[in-house]
């Protein structure tokens, strides 16, 4: 098994990498990135600036894999009349 570090980014800021966690693949490593990312959604969408919600993941020399994001986006449809 293999170790990884993930780095959150919410609604808080950036998160230091505190804790390693074991996978047995990189793949695997990613999959639970998308799991917690998803649950990070889940308790609230984010409402700062950034608007975005990212997890970074770190190979065991903290070294970048992948990132992972999801950007929330407001668009204004209306016309601008009444």
């Amino acid at each position: 098994m293999a170790m990884f570090y993930f780095q959150l980014l919410d609604h808080e800021g950036v998160r230091p990498m505190e804790m390693a966690y074991e996978f047995d693949s990189t793949e695997a490593a990613i999959k639970e990135a998308r799991r917690a990312l998803s649950e990070m959604a889940a308790e609230g969408l984010p409402a700062s600036d950034c608007k975005m919600l990212s997890i970074e993941v770190f190979d065991a020399q903290r070294n970048p894999i992948r990132e992972i994001r999801l950007v929330l986006e407001e668009i204004d449809k209306s016309t601008g009349t009444s």
